[in-house]
């Protein structure tokens, strides 16, 4: 069985939880999710990234999670 790619989509950091490791990620749409920075990621902008746009890739089997892929 073929693996389904992850779903792709840009929010906005509302805010941040862990450390700059964790923050809450607002869709346009009004979804909030939390969304993980990987070590091996991209590191953010500036201390508080509250407002700054990201990409991040969704898993296709649990919307409530994802991961930081770009800081726009």
């Amino acid at each position: 069985m073929a693996e389904r790619p992850p779903i792709r989509a840009q929010g906005r950091i509302t805010e941040t939880l862990e450390a700059a490791r964790l923050f809450e990620v607002e869709m346009p749409n009004g979804y909030r999710a939390y969304a993980i920075l990987e070590k091996k990621g991209p590191p953010p902008p500036s201390e508080d990234p509250s407002g700054t746009t990201v990409t991040v890739d969704f898993s296709p089997y649990d919307m409530s999670r994802c991961r930081v892929v770009e800081w726009v």
